[in-house]
Protein backbone atom coordinates (compact mmCIF):
# COMPACT_ATOMS: atom_id res chain seq x y z
CA UNK A 1 0.00 0.00 0.00
CA UNK A 2 1.43 3.62 -1.09
CA UNK A 3 0.92 5.30 2.10
CA UNK A 4 1.87 9.23 0.73
CA UNK A 5 2.02 11.15 -2.58
CA UNK A 6 4.65 13.32 -3.50
CA UNK A 7 3.84 16.66 -5.62
CA UNK A 8 7.82 16.40 -6.90
CA UNK A 9 8.84 12.79 -7.66
CA UNK A 10 12.62 13.86 -7.13
CA UNK A 11 12.77 13.75 -3.94
CA UNK A 12 15.70 15.00 -2.27
CA UNK A 13 16.23 14.90 1.93
CA UNK A 14 18.08 18.05 2.30
CA UNK A 15 15.30 19.96 0.94
CA UNK A 16 11.26 21.33 2.03
CA UNK A 17 8.39 19.75 -0.12
CA UNK A 18 5.11 18.48 0.16
CA UNK A 19 2.87 16.03 -0.30
CA UNK A 20 -0.43 14.33 -0.38
CA UNK A 21 -1.96 11.73 1.56
CA UNK A 22 -5.09 9.67 2.66
CA UNK A 23 -3.83 8.84 6.79
CA UNK A 24 -6.92 10.92 8.17
CA UNK A 25 -9.26 7.83 6.99
CA UNK A 26 -7.63 5.88 8.32
CA UNK A 27 -8.41 3.72 11.93
CA UNK A 28 -5.73 4.19 13.79
CA UNK A 29 -6.09 8.39 13.51
CA UNK A 30 -9.31 8.31 14.55
CA UNK A 31 -9.36 10.77 17.73
CA UNK A 32 -11.24 7.68 19.94
CA UNK A 33 -8.25 5.40 18.84
CA UNK A 34 -5.56 7.78 19.94
CA UNK A 35 -7.34 8.95 22.89
CA UNK A 36 -6.93 5.08 23.76
CA UNK A 37 -3.47 5.50 23.14
CA UNK A 38 -2.72 8.76 24.61
CA UNK A 39 -4.15 7.11 27.97
CA UNK A 40 -1.92 3.99 27.76
CA UNK A 41 1.33 4.97 26.83
CA UNK A 42 4.25 5.08 29.05
CA UNK A 43 5.34 9.09 27.06
CA UNK A 44 3.04 11.51 26.78
CA UNK A 45 3.65 14.79 27.54
CA UNK A 46 0.50 17.67 27.90
CA UNK A 47 0.31 21.07 28.55
CA UNK A 48 -1.43 24.22 27.95
CA UNK A 49 -2.14 25.62 24.62
CA UNK A 50 -2.29 28.97 24.88
CA UNK A 51 1.44 29.95 24.68
CA UNK A 52 3.18 32.89 23.09
CA UNK A 53 5.55 31.96 19.53
CA UNK A 54 8.58 32.66 21.86
CA UNK A 55 7.51 29.88 24.65
CA UNK A 56 10.72 27.60 24.97
CA UNK A 57 9.81 23.56 24.37
CA UNK A 58 12.52 22.93 27.08
CA UNK A 59 10.45 24.43 29.52
CA UNK A 60 6.88 24.73 28.45
CA UNK A 61 5.50 21.85 30.91
CA UNK A 62 6.49 23.46 33.68
CA UNK A 63 6.00 27.04 32.70
CA UNK A 64 2.35 26.17 30.97
CA UNK A 65 1.06 23.43 32.80
CA UNK A 66 -2.59 22.23 32.00
CA UNK A 67 -4.69 23.13 34.41
CA UNK A 68 -6.62 19.57 34.55
CA UNK A 69 -5.59 15.87 33.95
CA UNK A 70 -4.44 13.92 30.79
CA UNK A 71 -8.32 12.11 30.75
CA UNK A 72 -10.26 15.21 31.14
CA UNK A 73 -8.09 17.61 29.08
CA UNK A 74 -8.89 14.87 25.84
CA UNK A 75 -12.09 14.39 26.59
CA UNK A 76 -12.77 18.43 27.13
CA UNK A 77 -10.16 19.00 24.32
CA UNK A 78 -12.48 21.46 22.15
CA UNK A 79 -12.37 24.18 25.36
CA UNK A 80 -9.48 22.31 27.61
CA UNK A 81 -6.97 25.16 25.88
CA UNK A 82 -4.46 21.93 25.28
CA UNK A 83 -1.72 20.38 23.87
CA UNK A 84 -0.75 17.02 23.73
CA UNK A 85 2.27 14.96 22.88
CA UNK A 86 2.44 11.35 22.16
CA UNK A 87 5.95 10.31 21.77
CA UNK A 88 7.47 7.69 20.22
CA UNK A 89 4.65 5.58 18.81
CA UNK A 90 6.37 3.31 16.86
CA UNK A 91 6.87 1.36 20.09
CA UNK A 92 3.39 0.66 20.93
CA UNK A 93 2.05 -2.80 19.98
CA UNK A 94 -1.09 -1.09 17.96
CA UNK A 95 0.56 1.44 16.37
CA UNK A 96 4.22 -0.69 15.69
CA UNK A 97 3.39 -2.01 12.24
CA UNK A 98 1.30 0.81 10.54
CA UNK A 99 4.23 2.91 11.58
CA UNK A 100 7.01 0.68 10.44
CA UNK A 101 5.15 0.52 7.11
CA UNK A 102 4.98 4.11 6.69
CA UNK A 103 8.85 4.76 7.48
CA UNK A 104 9.66 1.87 5.29
CA UNK A 105 8.38 3.73 2.37
CA UNK A 106 10.06 7.23 3.10
CA UNK A 107 13.20 5.30 3.48
CA UNK A 108 13.15 3.72 -0.09
CA UNK A 109 12.78 7.31 -1.03
CA UNK A 110 15.60 9.01 1.54
CA UNK A 111 17.84 6.79 0.42
CA UNK A 112 17.46 8.70 -3.24
CA UNK A 113 20.46 10.46 -2.17
CA UNK A 114 21.27 9.73 1.38
CA UNK A 115 22.26 6.99 3.27
CA UNK A 116 21.43 4.63 6.43
CA UNK A 117 18.01 6.04 7.48
CA UNK A 118 18.17 5.55 11.39
CA UNK A 119 16.29 6.73 14.54
CA UNK A 120 12.92 5.88 13.16
CA UNK A 121 10.52 7.53 15.59
CA UNK A 122 6.99 8.68 15.22
CA UNK A 123 4.53 11.21 17.08
CA UNK A 124 1.16 12.14 17.37
CA UNK A 125 0.30 16.21 18.38
CA UNK A 126 -3.40 17.02 19.51
CA UNK A 127 -4.24 20.68 20.39
CA UNK A 128 -7.14 22.26 21.06
CA UNK A 129 -8.45 25.30 19.49
CA UNK A 130 -6.84 28.28 18.89
CA UNK A 131 -3.11 26.65 20.20
CA UNK A 132 0.45 27.22 19.79
CA UNK A 133 3.04 25.34 18.72
CA UNK A 134 5.89 27.77 19.46
CA UNK A 135 9.35 28.30 17.19
CA UNK A 136 11.81 25.39 17.80
CA UNK A 137 13.56 23.34 16.26
CA UNK A 138 13.45 18.68 16.57
CA UNK A 139 17.03 16.25 15.99
CA UNK A 140 15.53 14.99 13.18
CA UNK A 141 14.01 14.88 9.60
CA UNK A 142 10.34 14.88 9.64
CA UNK A 143 6.88 13.76 7.60
CA UNK A 144 4.36 15.40 8.81
CA UNK A 145 1.02 14.23 7.95
CA UNK A 146 -2.29 16.34 8.91
CA UNK A 147 -5.00 14.41 10.49
CA UNK A 148 -7.69 16.71 11.48
CA UNK A 149 -8.54 20.15 11.61
CA UNK A 150 -6.73 22.96 10.03
CA UNK A 151 -3.12 25.03 10.34
CA UNK A 152 -0.64 27.33 9.82
CA UNK A 153 2.78 25.96 9.68
CA UNK A 154 5.75 27.64 9.34
CA UNK A 155 8.90 26.40 7.91
CA UNK A 156 12.50 28.10 8.51
CA UNK A 157 15.65 26.95 6.55
CA UNK A 158 18.19 25.88 8.97
CA UNK A 159 21.30 27.34 6.28
CA UNK A 160 20.41 30.20 6.73
CA UNK A 161 22.48 32.34 8.81
CA UNK A 162 20.09 35.14 9.12
CA UNK A 163 17.80 32.76 11.03
CA UNK A 164 19.87 29.89 12.48
CA UNK A 165 23.40 31.60 13.58
CA UNK A 166 26.39 29.69 13.59
CA UNK A 167 26.75 30.45 16.95
CA UNK A 168 22.84 29.22 18.03
CA UNK A 169 23.59 25.85 15.49
CA UNK A 170 26.73 24.95 17.38
CA UNK A 171 24.95 24.97 20.54
CA UNK A 172 21.97 23.53 19.52
CA UNK A 173 23.81 20.44 18.37
CA UNK A 174 26.34 20.44 20.83
CA UNK A 175 23.80 20.38 24.27
CA UNK A 176 20.76 19.27 22.37
CA UNK A 177 19.44 22.40 23.69
CA UNK A 178 16.36 24.92 22.60
CA UNK A 179 17.25 27.67 25.08
CA UNK A 180 19.05 29.83 22.26
CA UNK A 181 16.34 28.70 20.18
CA UNK A 182 14.03 31.50 20.23
CA UNK A 183 11.51 33.19 17.90
CA UNK A 184 12.28 36.63 16.44
CA UNK A 185 9.26 38.62 14.38
CA UNK A 186 12.12 39.63 11.53
CA UNK A 187 12.15 35.77 11.08
CA UNK A 188 8.82 35.68 9.69
CA UNK A 189 9.80 37.18 6.05
CA UNK A 190 11.52 34.58 5.64
CA UNK A 191 9.46 32.07 6.43
CA UNK A 192 7.59 29.19 3.89
CA UNK A 193 4.24 29.56 4.60
CA UNK A 194 1.27 26.78 4.27
CA UNK A 195 -2.50 26.42 5.28
CA UNK A 196 -2.79 22.84 5.52
CA UNK A 197 -6.05 20.68 6.33
CA UNK A 198 -6.64 17.02 6.46
CA UNK A 199 -4.65 14.91 3.46
CA UNK A 200 -1.96 17.43 3.47
CA UNK A 201 1.81 16.83 4.20
CA UNK A 202 4.65 18.64 4.55
CA UNK A 203 8.48 17.20 4.86
CA UNK A 204 10.87 19.05 6.27
CA UNK A 205 14.64 18.72 6.68
CA UNK A 206 16.94 18.14 9.13
CA UNK A 207 16.30 20.45 12.22
CA UNK A 208 14.66 22.86 9.99
CA UNK A 209 12.82 25.62 12.02
CA UNK A 210 9.01 25.58 12.55
CA UNK A 211 6.00 26.79 14.48
CA UNK A 212 2.39 26.19 14.18
CA UNK A 213 -1.00 28.02 14.75
CA UNK A 214 -4.05 26.24 15.05
CA UNK A 215 -7.28 27.58 13.84
CA UNK A 216 -9.67 28.91 16.14
CA UNK A 217 -12.68 26.87 15.01
CA UNK A 218 -11.83 22.64 16.18
CA UNK A 219 -9.35 20.64 17.88
CA UNK A 220 -6.70 19.80 15.21
CA UNK A 221 -4.62 15.94 15.23
CA UNK A 222 -1.09 15.53 13.22
CA UNK A 223 0.20 13.09 12.73
CA UNK A 224 4.68 13.03 12.47
CA UNK A 225 7.18 10.45 11.30
CA UNK A 226 10.88 10.85 11.98
CA UNK A 227 14.31 9.80 11.10
CA UNK A 228 17.98 10.70 10.74
CA UNK A 229 20.66 9.04 8.13
CA UNK A 230 24.19 9.10 7.95
CA UNK A 231 24.62 13.03 6.64
CA UNK A 232 22.53 14.16 9.63
CA UNK A 233 25.12 12.93 11.97
CA UNK A 234 27.57 14.27 10.32
CA UNK A 235 26.18 17.40 10.50
CA UNK A 236 25.48 17.38 14.05
CA UNK A 237 28.86 16.03 15.57
CA UNK A 238 30.57 19.13 12.78
CA UNK A 239 28.93 21.27 15.22
CA UNK A 240 29.20 19.45 18.33
CA UNK A 241 33.12 19.94 17.64
CA UNK A 242 32.64 23.71 16.74
CA UNK A 243 30.77 24.32 19.69
CA UNK A 244 33.40 22.56 21.49
CA UNK A 245 36.35 24.79 20.42
CA UNK A 246 34.38 27.60 20.78
CA UNK A 247 34.30 26.78 24.52
CA UNK A 248 38.04 27.16 24.00
CA UNK A 249 37.72 30.78 22.68
CA UNK A 250 38.40 29.53 19.05
CA UNK A 251 36.56 30.73 16.17
CA UNK A 252 35.48 27.41 13.85
CA UNK A 253 34.49 28.12 10.27
CA UNK A 254 31.45 26.99 9.84
CA UNK A 255 29.99 23.12 8.91
CA UNK A 256 29.61 22.95 5.42
CA UNK A 257 31.98 25.79 4.68
CA UNK A 258 35.28 23.40 3.60
CA UNK A 259 34.99 19.56 3.02
CA UNK A 260 38.21 18.93 4.63
CA UNK A 261 38.31 20.74 7.66
CA UNK A 262 34.59 19.25 8.41
CA UNK A 263 36.23 15.60 7.92
CA UNK A 264 39.06 16.62 10.38
CA UNK A 265 36.26 17.52 12.77
CA UNK A 266 34.58 14.41 12.26
CA UNK A 267 37.57 11.97 12.57
CA UNK A 268 38.45 14.33 15.72
CA UNK A 269 34.42 13.63 16.93
CA UNK A 270 35.24 9.89 16.56
CA UNK A 271 38.54 9.85 18.78
CA UNK A 272 35.79 11.63 21.41
CA UNK A 273 33.45 9.50 21.31
CA UNK A 274 35.15 6.12 21.07
CA UNK A 275 37.52 7.37 24.25
CA UNK A 276 34.82 8.98 26.17
CA UNK A 277 31.17 7.59 25.68
CA UNK A 278 32.14 4.60 28.24
CA UNK A 279 32.17 7.04 30.96
CA UNK A 280 28.68 7.93 30.62
CA UNK A 281 29.02 11.54 29.23
CA UNK A 282 27.04 13.03 26.18
CA UNK A 283 29.54 11.90 23.47
CA UNK A 284 28.15 8.18 23.83
CA UNK A 285 25.29 8.48 21.00
CA UNK A 286 26.49 11.92 19.49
Amino acid sequence: MKWLNRVNNNFDASKKSTFSHDLQNHPLMQFDELKKLALRHPTVKFHSANIPRTQSLETVVKEAPSNMNLADALNNIETSGTFVFIQNIQNDPIYGKFVNEILDEIENDVHKNQSNMRKRQAWVFITSPGGTTPYHRDQESAHYFHIKGKKTFWLWDAKDRSVVSQKENEFFHGVYGLSKTRYDETYMSKASEYAINPGDGIFFPYTAPHMVENGKEEFSISFSVTHMTDEDFAIRRVNKINQLLRKFGLSPKDQGESGLIDNLKLAFHWVLRTTLSPFGNNWKNA
